[in-house]
């Protein structure tokens, strides 16, 4: 807990394999990097799980790799024990330890002593640490090649501070804006032409099993109220044939993966391939956070069929009307459609304007018929998921 971190435990064996994982994962990212430097906190359960990930860059053969240990890049809270500071481990403490070879030590006070000399409340000195942090860490990429990269490795709660302080937002409620599961990945890139950090993820675990994902779930935690609600826009994507763009690399990959979690996983013997010819042919529109890269809900409208398809909303960003805005940018597209007579598809017996449809999971149903859909028929089973079909009619 907060208020004992002398003699954390060790990683349990479910925490091994997730710091063998995460290691795995990052010695398989970016391997054209010109240097990367790898920054560890001195706190045991993070050199313990900085240690796999140092074998893995080093195995992978990761360029210019240089490793090092931060004095200040420990948890909030420091090292308290019945409300007494306690000092912390030396340097060279630390490299007795653990199996970590070192290249540097930054900001230990001196080579006899520990790392950690706060007095007072344990909390005092996030805010402020936060802040050097987040100057020492812009200017260390400032002296990396523009393809270098650093990995930090470190904890929760102050990680979360030091986040907001990157992306230019207050440390207050940080720890519930920046949630994060065991050895969950976020990256940010520093827009050297204006000095600022781009978010391109925020608690990634694709390296994880269901099993082996501990602490804050990704598809259950991340953004929360303490802060005001993310700004966000709608964007399209598509087939050029329809005059879309195509969607950046980066922003697909994510989306399949919160496909894969909150869709794909749930029905039997479903996953991208079985889209794969659908998903070409489909109009995406995509919900992202303004000024980045982050996705935050996505849907489809496949004109050959006429149907409202694949939607998804992280949970994180739920209850922020995103879901009604992709069905009404989907409702939009189709009346489009339908105007100019290019909508495809058999359509019911007399039905000169063919409605847009969904066939959706039926614990959805609900949510659609808030947003203008009526149920046609009873419910059915595909792929082991009970569903129904539904028909637009209008928005509420």
């Amino acid at each position: 807990g907060e208020g004992r971190r002398w003699s954390p435990p060790p990683l349990s064996a479910r925490g091994l394999e997730q710091a063998a994982r995460v290691g795995e994962h990052l010695a398989g990212e970016n391997l054209d990097c010109a240097s990367t430097l790898l920054v560890c906190s001195p706190m045991r359960r993070a050199l313990l799980t900085a240690a796999p990930i140092a074998r893995g860059l080093k195995g992978a053969g990761v360029a210019n790799l240089r490793v090092e240990c931060h004095a200040q890049y420990f948890e909030a809270g420091g090292c308290h024990e019945g409300g007494r500071a306690l000092p912390g481990r030396t340097f060279q403490q630390i490299c007795g330890d653990h199996p970590l070879d070192f290249d540097a030590a930054e900001c230990f006070p001196s080579p006899d002593r520990g790392w950690y000399s706060a007095a007072g409340a344990p909390e005092s000195d996030a805010q402020p640490r936060a802040e050097r942090m987040c100057l020492w860490i812009t200017e260390r990429l400032a002296t990396l090649p523009d393809t270098g990269r650093v990995i930090m490795v470190g904890h929760g709660a102050f990680m979360a501070r030091l986040l907001a302080r990157l992306v230019g937002l207050p440390c207050a409620g940080a720890a519930a804006l920046f949630v994060h599961a065991n050895t969950g990945v976020s990256t940010l890139r520093l827009v050297r032409r204006k000095g600022s950090f781009l978010v391109l993820g925020l608690n990634q675990t694709p390296h994880l099993t269901p099993q082996l994902l501990t602490g804050a779930h990704p598809a259950e935690d991340g953004w929360a109220a303490a802060l005001r609600a993310p700004a966000w826009v709608v964007r399209r994507y598509g087939p050029e044939a329809v005059g879309c763009y195509p969607m950046p690399t980066g922003l697909r990959r994510q989306l399949l993966e919160a496909r894969r979690r909150l869709l794909w996983a749930h029905e039997s013997g479903v996953g991208a391939s079985a889209y794969e010819e659908s998903d070409a042919r489909s109009v995406t529109f995509v919900c992202v956070l303004e000024g980045s890269e982050t996705p935050a809900g996505q849907v489809q409208y496949d004109p050959s069929t006429r149907r409202l398809r694949q939607m998804v909303v992280l949970p994180q960003f739920r209850k922020l009307g995103i879901g009604c805005a992709l069905v009404r940018a989907v409702a939009s597209i189709h009346a489009e459609k339908v105007a100019g007579g290019s909508v495809n598809g058999p359509g019911a017996e007399g039905d000169a304007s063919p409605p847009l449809r969904v066939h959706a999971w039926q614990r959805s149903e609900a949510f659609y018929t808030r947003c203008g859909f009526a149920r046609e028929g009873d419910p059915y089973e595909s792929n082991g998921v009970r569903c129904v079909r539904m028909a637009y009619a209008t928005l509420e």
